[in-house]
């Protein structure tokens, strides 16, 4: 057997697996890690030559040869006064070194340093001159910059490093400044002669100063500019849209923010461009989806191509638009901790942006990218009150018009979305667009209805199938069958709208139950109230009880404004009366809030209050007849009273709603009779249960003061009612939204005075009473007119 021992690896994997190790450990310092640290050139000192009484006996006799007597006295006197006189003359023996390469000097500081060997004219005076001259050019030069760098780790410590930079300001002066000339200098010289100061502006050239005047002149003339290069590319495109769509290139180019040079857009000119696109676009925009299929391995007919072309360039022209536009609008978005300041420029045009987009999902909202767009839009209704009006606006709209569905159930679960984000911090307008929806003929059974009744068909139709002997019968019968099917599938539109409704019923009542199980004393109550009170016909019959006693605990909680315990209890009426004998409930607790409350709505600050109670007491006349007449008798007596305190038009529904109470009720009748019935007591109206105020005693003496009002509608429905008829042939709420005049405004209008033609007036005086006539006569014939001056 071999003997065990180390297996034998190569140098080199040896190498690398040391290498490896030292590296994991940190101890390798790789060759690109060292700092290379250059070795400064130390300047040559250069010595001084010495020049001996020797050198100069060992060199007389070669002097001796070339030069006369004369000369080699001046040469040793200037020795003498001069010792580096010939420090720069080489020596024969050196060698001959290489030249260093000589840096580029400037004029400035070149110096000529050419000496005459023959004159020897320079002096020392001459050579400290020169150097003074310099240091003074060198001192009135700046200072070079410098720009630090990062520093640099060495062996012998950290090494600071900076580089010099340019001047860019003194570079871009020094085009400015024109060199002088010999004729500017004689101007000069001959001013100063003649007394005549130069300032320092117009030495160096004053520039030109723009007031504000030439630039609103500028900024008129280029806004005027624009707008008729605008309607030009605007009219043109609106005349042959199939061949002008280029058009919108430039429309869109001046919706940027700069423009190709990098000089800013004016914003004006950006709302120009982004208003006049929105209007080009509802006009050449279809009703209808856009859907495009690759056929490039397709052969088309030349018309076909060219429709292919123009819509596919319409929906990538259409694309760019409403991304320019989401990118402005985004202003208005700010995200938590953002606490910049925004110019009221950015968000004038930020709110055109919104209101562009509203306006095209409004127009088109079948048509592409319409959920991208409810997408961007419904954010707002988190943001200020002038961008949530304009998003609500357009979700009231399109809920409206909407005849599909599809869009409706996008917007709407979209809300539902914000609500689960934004929860008890959302505004309470935001749900104010739900209110909108035309879900009143939804029946959430509807359609498990429908596939029970397909399938009990199809179970008929087999069992005649395998029933039947007869052929002439068995066609007869499937025949029948056929065509009731064909029946119900000719309503798909119909039973397709019913579902999306019903998708957006469930959506909607799940945004109002979430709210009102985790946050029932959050600002979204109201809304939540609002929405159940107007959409309690289509919930569920197994989930009404819950409601029910979930608004009872919420009417009675007294945490709660007197405004949201008035909406509890109109919206448990409201369900109660959708219910009808569904629900097996008392409303006794709810009648008595509405009662007590009632007393307080005012023309003041309760006004708003009024339109509660009497939408709570329209749904208590909507099933009056399940009500003891005792309550109705109360609650007609508190709406007489509250006639009184209000508004024309919460008058005028209220007297309304008495008649409503009485044509339901005939013991009600006894309110206008003025005598009072034996033993029926007296009426306490500070009693807070309607039932035991001793309403049968009470009459309605509150109507002979409505016969004086100042509204003649309030006192012609007063008169009525006391007549026994009715005031009006309309619902309480219609009325007193048609004539409410809230808006500074009379309702129903006044009618002007005639203008009466007045009569010239005659010059004779007329007497109107003879006896006077006569009496004046007798006074004036008695009154002496002697006057006497003294």
């Amino acid at each position: 057997m071999a003997k065990k021992g180390k297996v034998k690896i190569s140098k080199v994997k040896r190498n690398n697996q040391t290498t490896n190790k030292m590296r994991k450990q940190g101890k390798l310092r790789l060759q690109r890690h060292k700092n290379k640290v250059q070795k400064q050139k130390q300047p040559t000192q250069t010595q001084e030559p010495i020049y001996s009484s020797d050198s100069d006996a060992a060199s007389g006799d070669e002097w001796a040869d070339m030069l006369d007597e004369e000369e080699q006295k001046y040469i040793l006197g200037r020795i003498a006064k001069q010792p580096n006189l010939l420090s720069n003359v080489p020596e024969e023996d050196k060698k001959e070194q290489k030249k260093p390469k000589k840096r580029k000097i400037t004029q400035d500081r070149t110096i000529d340093t050419a000496v005459s060997s023959d004159s020897g004219a320079e002096s020392e005076t001459d050579n400290s001159e020169v150097e003074e001259k310099y240091e003074a050019e060198m001192a009135e030069r700046p200072a070079k910059k410098m720009r630090p760098l990062l520093p640099i780790k060495t062996k012998d410590g950290i090494l600071e490093r900076s580089e010099e930079c340019e001047d860019t300001d003194s570079d871009e002066e020094q085009p400015d400044e024109a060199p002088e000339t010999s004729e500017s200098k004689q101007e000069e010289s001959q001013d100063s002669d003649s007394g005549m100061e130069v300032t320092g502006e117009e030495g160096e050239g004053s520039e030109e100063v723009v007031t504000a005047v030439q630039l609103l002149a500028a900024r008129r003339d280029k806004l005027k500019h624009e707008k008729l290069r605008i309607g030009a590319l605007c009219s043109s495109l609106l005349e042959n849209p199939e061949k002008k769509l280029k058009n919108l290139y430039p429309i869109l180019y001046l919706m940027d923010e700069h423009l190709k040079d990098g000089t800013p857009n004016l914003v004006s000119v950006r709302k120009l461009a982004s208003v006049s696109a929105a209007e080009v676009f509802r006009d050449i925009l279809p009703d209808y989806a856009i859907r495009h299929q690759d056929y490039s391995d397709v052969k088309l007919k030349k018309e076909t191509l060219a429709l292919y072309k123009y819509e596919k360039e319409l929906l990538e022209f259409y694309k760019r638009y409403l991304q320019r536009l989401e990118k402005a609008a985004s202003v208005l978005r700010r995200k938590k901790g953002d606490n910049r300041q925004v110019e009221d420029s950015e968000v004038s045009l930020a709110l055109v942006s919104l209101r562009c987009l509203c306006s095209l999902l409004e127009a088109r909202p079948q048509f592409n990218y319409a959920g991208n767009i409810a997408q961007s839009v419904l954010p707002f209704l988190a943001c200020r009150q002038e961008a949530r009006d304009a998003v609500t606006q357009c979700c009231k709209q399109v809920f409206t018009e909407d005849n599909k569905g599809d869009i409706t159930l996008k917007i709407v679960r979209l809300i539902n979305q914000l609500v689960k984000k934004r929860g008890t911090r959302l505004h309470p307008g935001a749900l104010e667009c739900l209110l909108a929806l035309r879900i009143r003929d939804v029946d959430l059974d509807a359609d498990a209805d429908l596939k029970h009744k397909k399938r009990q068909e199809e179970k008929h139709k087999k069992r005649i199938v395998n029933l039947s002997k007869k052929e002439k019968k068995r066609a007869k019968k499937l025949k029948e069958v056929e065509k009731e099917l064909l029946e119900t599938e000719a309503r798909e539109n119909s039973e397709a709208r019913k579902k999306q409704l019903t998708e957006v019923t469930k959506t909607v009542f799940h945004i109002y139950f979430r709210i009102l199980k985790t946050a029932p004393k959050s600002q979204l109550l109201e809304a939540v109230l609002n929405g159940l009170a107007k959409f309690s016909h289509v919930i569920n019959v197994e989930y009404y009880s819950e409601l029910v006693s979930l608004l009872a605990r919420l009417c009675a909680d007294e945490e709660l404004s007197a405004r949201a315990r008035l909406q509890c209890a109109r919206a448990a009426l409201a369900v109660l009366a959708a219910a009808g004998d569904a629900l097996n409930f008392d409303p006794a607790h709810f009648h008595a809030h509405v009662y007590a409350n009632a007393i307080h709505v005012h023309a003041g600050s309760s006004c708003d209050e009024a339109r509660v109670v009497l939408e709570a007491l329209c749904e208590v006349s909507t099933r009056a007849r399940r009500v003891s007449p005792a309550v109705l008798r109360a609650l007609a007596k508190r709406l007489s009273v509250v006639a009184l305190q209000t508004s024309p038009h919460t008058a005028l529904a209220a007297i309304q709603l008495v008649y409503n109470f009485m044509q339901s009720s005939s013991s009600l009748q006894s309110l206008l009779d003025t005598e009072e019935a034996a033993g029926a007591g007296r009426y306490d109206p500070q009693c807070p249960v309607p039932a035991q105020c001793g309403a049968q005693a009470a009459v309605l003496y509150e109507l002979a003061t409505l016969r004086t009002h100042f509204q003649p509608a309030v006192r012609q429905a007063a008169a009525a009612l006391l007549a026994r008829t009715a005031p009006f042939h309309k619902s309480p709420m219609h009325i007193y939204e048609e004539y409410d005049g809230s808006q500074m405004s009379f309702k129903p209008a006044i009618t002007p005075p005639q203008r009466h033609s007045h009569s010239k007036r005659t010059s004779q005086h007329v007497w109107s009473q003879q006896h006077f006539k006569q009496h004046c006569h007798t006074v004036e014939d008695n009154v002496q007119l002697n006057i006497c001056f003294n």
